[in-house]
Parts: C-alpha cells; structure tokens; sequence
C-alpha cells in the first residue's frame, strides 16, 4: 500500500525567497525607447515610452509518469459494475478490487476548506481515459470523475460508453491533478461489462491558453511537435473541455523524458482570463 501524503493550498516549497507584485496594470512597458509611430498609439498608452512587455510563463514538468490505462480501476466487472443503480468508488478502498493496480496512481490526502481529503494524486494534471469491453456489445453506462485541479479547483467529467461494441474508448478531455471519486451508473444491468479505468497523455496547461501558437513545447531541450487543445472559455460542465487548455506530446511521457512548456498569458487581469473560467 502507497503510504498518503498531505497536501493544501499552502503545498508549495516555502524557499527562502521575496515576492513582490510590480504592478496591477493591464499593460507594462520597460525601456527608454520612442517611437511616434508606435508610443502614440490611440488609447491610453499615448506617448509612452518603453516597448510592451511580453508575459510568458513557463512550467517545468520534469520526468512525467508514463500512462496507465488501468491506473484507477482495473477490471471492474460482475457485482463490481452498476445494475440499474450507481456503483461509486474512491480512495478510501485503495487496494481492493478493483482498485487493485500495481500501477495505481498513489493516494495522498489534501485539505479543502479545512476538511482532509482522501484522493489519487496524478502528480501531473492529465486526462483520464477508460475502455469497457463486454462479449458481445457493452451495455451502455456512464463514469462520472470527480476531483481538483493542480490548484486545488473542484471539477468534474462525464465520461459516456454507448452500446455499440464488444470494446468502447473514452478519453477525457479535462487534466484532473487529484481524482476523488468515480461514479458508475448504468440505466439496465452493466455487470457483463468490464471498465478499465486510468490517465492518458494529454497533460494540463497551467495557465489559460487561447491560441495553440501561444503554447511551446520542450521535450529534452527540443521542440515538439505536440497537440495542442486551446482553452474552453463556455460556462464549464462535466462534458465542457478543459478551462486552460491540454497539450499531448508526439513524444509520450515514459518517465524519463523531460518535458518544459512555455506559454504566452494574452491577458492577467482577472482569473478567468488567466487561470480559466470556474471548473464544474
């Protein structure tokens, strides 16, 4: 049994090192430089001196864990799988079946308002992904995830597995940093089905993204190819994307590689237009 770790809002290194805020304007300028044709611009930066600063942030994922697409629930089938009722599943039960993987992601406990909470860690923010396969063709039933962001966001995702097939692949589209609970439902006996249940390739941005030119991705030093899907700004739901946006290297994490993204923050006025709209 992986040993829980506690984290909070408070989690990040305490290193000896100042902080201060510059400035809350829109718009920062540095430099001496004039030029009529740029510096008196319509609108409020009229005959400013400077050239606009460019706001970049940059994340350094390190070595990011390889997926595992049993890596929440493993062969989940018979008594363990709904029958016109919700079967739901959380931390708490770590290392039975079916949450039973030799490559589960770890538990780790958090604090939310206070309260402890007892989740799976990801360590990094990435999507969850599933696969139900049955005999003949898979009973229809959905998986609702819930958990936070990296910054400790409650959210949600409904993952939906239609009647169609002896096997159905869903993958998410939202990067979950902490998992809390997986609820099954089925409206008609799902318990010939069997769910793989883990996290995908697609890894969170941490800033929001509007543009797949303003996000660069480093794999070793090199640049990569990678997909890029930009940030939903819709009122988020368990069935929006996600409110920053996700990049999938052409690359895939194997635990060794290193990976450092670079994004342009277009606007840092207010949460929404920075950090995304409010999770669901």
């Amino acid at each position: 049994m992986v040993p829980k770790r506690e984290l909070s809002l408070k989690d990040e290194p305490q290193e000896m090192t100042s902080r201060h805020t510059i400035s809350h304007a829109d718009l920062l300028y540095a430099g001496d430089v004039f030029h009529p044709g740029y510096s008196y611009r319509t609108g409020p930066t009229d005959g400013r001196r400077g050239l606009e600063m460019a706001h970049v942030f940059v994340k350094d994922y390190g070595a990011v864990a390889t997926l595992q697409a049993e890596g929440l629930i493993d062969s989940a089938t018979s008594t363990e799988l709904p029958n016109t009722e919700t079967v739901t599943y959380t931390p708490a039960t770590d290392g039975t079946s079916p949450l039973d993987d030799a490559n589960n992601a770890a538990t780790a406990t958090i604090v939310i308002n206070g309260a402890n909470v007892l989740v799976y860690d990801l360590v990094t923010p990435r999507n969850i992904t599933g696969t139900v396969t049955h005999s003949t063709t898979t009973v229809a039933m959905t998986v609702l995830v819930s958990g936070y962001d990296e910054y400790f966001e409650p959210m949600s995702e409904l993952l939906t597995y239609a009647a169609t097939a002896t096997s159905v692949a869903v993958a998410g589209q939202k990067a979950f940093r902490y998992v809390a609970s997986m609820a099954i439902t089925s409206a008609s006996d799902a318990e010939a089905n069997t769910l793989d249940l883990g996290f995908g390739d697609a890894i969170g941005l941490p800033v929001r993204c509007d543009k797949k030119a303003f996000a660069l991705v480093f794999v070793d030093g090199n640049i990569d190819a990678s997909t890029k899907v930009v940030a939903d700004t819709t009122t988020a739901t368990t069935e929006t994307n996600d409110v920053r946006g996700t990049w999938d290297s052409s690359s895939a994490p194997d635990g060794t590689k290193e990976y450092v993204v670079w994004v342009f923050v277009e606007d840092h006025s207010t949460k929404a237009l920075t950090f995304g709209v409010t999770q669901a």
